[in-house]
């Protein structure tokens, strides 16, 4: 397929896909809630979109800047359309679309219509009501329209709104597959284990993930299987992810997210030429023979900030990313940057990022003083 001559990246944090396209030879303009240093660095123009002391897109923002830095642009979008189809319709007229049309995101996250097709295909998930349970303890309320967990609350107290849901709470381990898709088959790049960083309000937030987890044979053509069926049925294209929860040999869908994952990074140095240029291969209709063998094992965590500050730190190890532009101001619970570490194996690949994350925060708490 042809590529396109210019991109233009929309995310909620635009930071790895605009590296992963410097890795293809591209200089993407990026609009996203941050700007930070390091995606600066990585694009030919970047601007902050966000409604001004919050994490949400400013449509008129969003608009008005694609419109002036890119209009010739082709469209990658990932994280911060949940929720918002008329905002991302807008943003893609007039420009080619690397990534799930409009009718596929709504298949996918709408309960009403994924759910009853996962019970179609004979995949597994918790169980789910449209409608209060009588009892709510043990079930979480759900937004679709929200991404990175700050959508997922306890049942008990939250209110609920139209498009809401609530999805009974399950034991086992928290993972996902990210994979690529072709509208047809999909190819599942690595399986990760993440974890969550609750904060007041936001008992779920991402915090983090490890890829490299290996599967059972059995278990992973079994999730192979399902996310053939799945992206047959869906129409999926590019990076993707699935979250679900395993217990023993059992697995639980939780969720579809219809766009690059942050846990694409996790295997992006695994891709020569980075996997943007994957994500726009296989929305053409094309996916890799196999995936990649990964070089390494690789994990991030968010670090947020534990109270409002003005000033995060001067100085940042070589292992930071979402570098932060000096005087960003932080409301507790923000974002600060991302830690990373690689190693041979999981055990090791944890252990070098706990090591890093409590000298993160020893530094943190020296530099703010």
């Amino acid at each position: 397929m042809s590529h396109p001559p210019r991109l233009l990246i929309v995310a909620v944090s635009g930071r790895a896909l605009a590296q992963s396209a410097g890795r293809a030879g591209y200089r993407p303009v990026v609009l996203d809630l941050f700007a930070d240093r390091d995606t600066r660095t990585a694009s030919s123009a970047c601007r902050s979109i966000n409604v001004p002391g919050t994490l949400r897109m400013d449509a008129t923002r969003l608009l008005d800047a694609a419109r002036r830095l890119a209009p010739g642009g082709d469209l990658v979008y990932g994280s911060g359309f949940e929720g918002r189809p008329a905002l991302l319709d807008r943003l893609s007229r007039g420009r080619a679309l690397y990534g799930n049309s409009l009718a596929t995101v709504a298949c996918v996250r709408d309960p009403g219509r994924f759910f009853p097709l996962l019970r179609r295909l004979g995949i597994s998930h918790p169980a789910v009501r449209l409608t209060p349970p009588a009892r709510p303890q043990g079930w979480l309320l759900k937004r679709p329209g929200a991404a990175g967990g700050t959508g997922v609350l306890p049942a008990r107290g939250a209110p609920a709104a139209g498009a809401d849901y609530y999805q009974r709470i399950e034991s086992g381990d928290s993972l996902s597959a990210t994979f690529l898709a072709d509208g047809r088959r999909a190819t599942v790049l690595g399986f990760n284990r993440q974890w969550t960083a609750p904060r007041p309000g936001r008992p779920h937030l991402y915090g983090g993930a490890v890829g490299g987890l290996t599967l059972r044979p059995r278990l992973r053509r079994e999730i192979e299987d399902a996310l053939d069926a799945l992206v047959a049925e869906t129409g999926l294209v590019g990076l993707n992810g699935l979250d679900f929860i395993l217990r023993r040999e059992e697995w639980l869908v939780l969720e579809v997210n219809p766009r690059p994952t942050a846990t694409f990074e996790l295997y992006d140095l695994d891709y020569p030429g980075g996997l943007l240029q994957w994500h726009l291969r296989a929305c053409g209709g094309e996916l890799p023979l196999r995936a990649a063998v990964p070089r390494a094992v690789r994990a991030h965590a968010v670090v947020h900030a534990d109270a409002p500050t003005n000033e995060a730190m001067k100085r940042f190890p070589r292992w930071c990313r979402d570098l932060p532009t000096r005087g960003t101001r932080f409301a507790a619970g923000d974002p600060i940057c991302t830690v990373h570490a690689t190693g041979p194996d999981i055990p090791r690949t944890m252990a070098l990022l706990r090591r890093r994350l409590h000298a993160f925060g020893r530094s943190l708490g020296r530099q703010a003083a």
